[in-house]
C-alpha cells in the first residue's frame, strides 16, 4: 500500500452548496425540455425508517432523474421512479419488491441501498427477470445476487480497507473489529478482518453487540479491555458517534489507531465526532473524494443542488447513487426497440468498462453469480473539520475476490 499523500483537502458544507459554480447540470438529453411520453418504471428500495436513514443513494438518484425528466428524460418519455422504505424489514422489505415488481411493473432497480433486501429479494429479482443496479450493498447477500450489482465496495471491503491501513502503517499486530450483529453483517465483515490478520500475523478480536441495545461505554471498555494499538468500527455512522463517545470518555484515541469505513466519509462527521477526534480518526474512502474536480463531481453537486433536497446527505453513498442512476439512464438510452424488463435487464448487464472520476477502477455489471466491481479505495484522515485524502488508490486483500478478479482477469470488463 502506498502511503504517498497526493491530495489534502477541507472538505465543508461549502463545498456542495457553491456546486452550480462548478458546472451546469447535465443528463439525458440535456435539451431543457420536459418529457412527456409514457413513463418508463424504475424502483428503488431503501432503509430509511429505522435504526438509521439509511436512504442516501436513492435519494440522488431521484435527483438525477427529475434532471432527466426536464431534459427529455429517455428519448422522450420520462422515468416514474418509486421508492420503497423496507424500515429495516426483511417482511417489508419483501413486500416492497412484490409492489415495484408485480404491480408497478418496474423495468429496473436502480439506487437501492438496505441492510435488509437483498437476502429477502435476490430470488425474487431473479426468478421475475429484474436486474439491479443498487447505489449501495450492504450486506453479504448484496454481493452474492446474480442479478445484483452496486457501486460502493461493500462494508465488508471498507472496513478491511481502514483495517489495512492503520495496521501496516502503524506496524500493529492486534487489532479490534467492532460491528453490530445484523445477520450477514457483522460477522461477515469482521470475518475478512480476521482473515486478513492471519494472513499477516496480526492478532484480530472481534465485538459483535446488538445494534437495538447499543451501549457506547460497555462497548469502549471491551476495546480497551482488548490492549491492541488499533480498532476499526465495521457499522453506519450513527451508530459509531456513542461509541466515539465512550471512547473519548476514555481517552482511548490517545492509545489506540481508529480506522472507520466510507459510511463515516460525510460531511458532517467531523463536526459529530468532535474536536477530541481530529486527527485520529482514519476513514477509509470506497470511491474518490467529495472535492474531486472531475465531470462527474461536479454535474453531481450541480444536481443535487437543482433537483435535490437541501437536507439530502453529501457523502459516498449520495455518489453512488448517482453513478448508478447516470449508468442506468446511459442503458435505457441506448435501447434499440421496446423498453421492457428483458431489453432492460439485456443493456444494464451489458454495462462495462464504465470509467467515472468518482471511482478509482472501470466498474461493470458483466457476467457470473455475483458481482463486485468495486474493490478499490483510498484512506482520509480527519483533519480541521474536514477530511485529508491521504493514499492512492489500493486494492482490498480480501481473500473472497478471488473469484472476482479471476474474472476481471479474463479481459473485456475493466480493461
Amino acid at each position: 500500500m502506498k502511503n504517498t499523500k497526493i491530495a489534502t483537502a477541507t472538505l465543508l458544507l461549502a463545498v456542495v452548496a457553491s456546486g452550480g459554480a462548478y458546472a451546469a447540470d447535465s443528463c439525458g438529453l440535456s435539451n431543457g425540455k420536459a418529457a412527456t411520453g409514457e413513463p418508463i418504471q424504475l424502483g428503488a428500495i431503501v432503509g430509511k425508517t429505522g435504526p438509521e436513514d439509511f436512504s442516501s443513494s436513492a435519494r440522488s438518484a431521484a435527483a438525477y432523474f427529475k434532471c432527466v425528466n426536464a431534459n427529455g428524460g429517455i428519448n422522450g418519455r420520462p422515468i416514474n421512479y418509486t421508492v420503497q422504505d423496507d424500515t429495516w424489514n426483511p417482511e417489508v422489505a419483501a413486500q416492497s419488491a412484490s409492489k415495484l415488481v408485480k404491480d408497478t411493473k418496474v423495468v429496473g432497480m436502480v439506487g437501492s441501498s438496505s441492510f435488509v433486501e437483498c437476502g429477502a429479494n435476490n430470488a425474487t429479482y431473479e426468478q421475475e427477470g429484474v436486474a439491479v443496479i443498487a447505489g449501495v450493498g450492504v450486506p453479504r447477500a448484496c454481493f452474492y445476487g446474480k442479478n445484483y450489482v452496486s457501486f460502493n465496495q461493500g462494508p465488508r471491503q471498507s472496513t478491511l480497507g481502514a483495517a489495512q491501513y492503520i495496521t501496516e502503517t502503524f506496524k500493529l499486530k492486534k487489532l479490534v473489529c467492532v460491528a453490530p450483529g445484523i445477520p450477514g453483517f457483522g460477522d461477515w465483515v469482521c470475518a475478512g478482518v480476521e482473515a486478513y490478520g492471519k494472513a499477516n500475523g496480526v492478532e484480530v478480536s472481534t465485538v459483535i453487540f446488538d445494534p437495538g441495545k447499543l451501549d457506547g461505554n460497555a462497548i469502549a471498555l471491551q476495546i480497551s479491555a482488548a490492549k491492541a494499538g488499533g480498532v476499526v468500527l465495521g457499522m453506519p455512522r450513527g451508530m459509531m458517534l456513542p461509541i466515539l463517545t465512550g471512547a473519548e470518555q476514555q481517552d482511548l484515541g490517545k492509545t489506540i489507531k481508529w480506522g472507520l469505513p466510507t459510511s463515516a466519509y460525510h460531511t458532517q462527521m467531523p463536526k459529530a465526532a468532535g474536536k477530541y477526534w481530529d486527527g485520529k480518526l482514519y476513514v477509509h474512502m470506497e470511491m474518490e473524494p467529495l472535492e474531486t474536480n472531475g465531470p462527474d463531481t461536479k454535474n453531481w453537486k450541480a444536481i443535487m443542488e437543482k433537483y435535490g433536497d437541501k437536507k439530502d446527505p453529501i457523502d459516498t453513498f449520495s455518489q453512488a447513487g448517482y453513478m448508478a442512476a447516470r449508468v442506468s439512464t446511459e442503458a435505457l438510452m441506448a435501447i434499440k426497440g421496446p423498453i421492457d424488463r428483458k431489453s432492460t435487464f439485456a443493456a444494464f448487464k451489458g454495462m462495462t468498462k464504465v470509467k467515472s472520476d468518482m471511482l478509482c477502477a472501470p466498474w461493470y455489471f458483466g457476467p457470473g453469480d455475483r458481482h463486485q466491481p468495486n474493490h478499490a479505495g483510498r484512506m482520509s484522515q480527519i483533519v480541521n473539520g474536514g477530511f485529508k485524502t491521504l493514499t492512492e488508490c489500493f486494492q482490498s486483500k480480501d481473500s473472497d475476490l478471488a473469484d472476482i478478479t479471476a474474472v476481471e482477469a479474463k479481459g473485456g470488463l475493466v480493461n
